[in-house]
């Protein structure tokens, strides 16, 4: 008999795989999931976000973390956002971090999908998360979920963007400087 195409894996032993792994996976209720490179229009994005956010972020008594820390959104579901905010102090797990107040995906046509519905549903049960925002990689566009008394609201960003956590206002230019269409 031959194994099963896919087994399912501990959360212990992904994470003990995972710090020697020079390949990044997410973690889904047991399962492992390979991350693929990025774009060069990818790239660029998340580093003008990041260098953006670094600022008012340290200012704010917090970290920006970019493409290599993961994030435990559930016991049992771990991911490896674009961008992550973080104000709290240092979880127990120096590779993850439990309490994001800003997750940031860069969107593209692989990711696309996942990253507008099963994430955005999963990052906002996460009880520190301040929003969630989405930045397309293929195009000028942006859409953010902001936490609010009332509970979540979806924003269309039109030219500039006010984030809770860190404290800051983003211009769209801003963001897709040196990206080309």
């Amino acid at each position: 008999m031959t194994d099963a195409a896919f087994k399912l894996v501990s959360v212990e032993d992904y994470l003990r795989a995972e710090r020697d792994s020079p390949t990044r996976h997410e973690y889904i209720d047991g399962f492992v999931y390979a991350q693929a490179g990025a774009s060069r229009a990818h790239n660029i994005i998340t580093s003008n976000l990041h260098v953006a956010l670094h600022g008012p972020a340290r200012r704010a008594g917090c970290q920006v973390f970019q493409s290599d820390m993961k994030v435990r959104v559930t016991p049992t579901r771990y991911h490896y956002p674009d961008l992550v905010v973080s104000c709290g102090p240092p979880g127990e797990d120096e590779y993850t971090e439990t309490a994001p107040c800003l997750i940031v995906e860069v969107l593209s046509e692989s990711t696309r999908a996942a990253d507008q519905n099963y994430k955005a549903e999963r990052y906002r049960e996460l009880p520190s998360l301040q929003a969630y925002l989405m930045v397309d990689s293929a195009r000028r566009a942006a859409a953010l979920y902001r936490r609010t008394p009332e509970g979540w609201v979806f924003e269309v960003v039109a030219e500039r963007i006010q984030l809770p956590c860190p404290p800051v206002e983003l211009m769209l230019e801003l963001i897709y400087e040196g990206v080309t269409f």
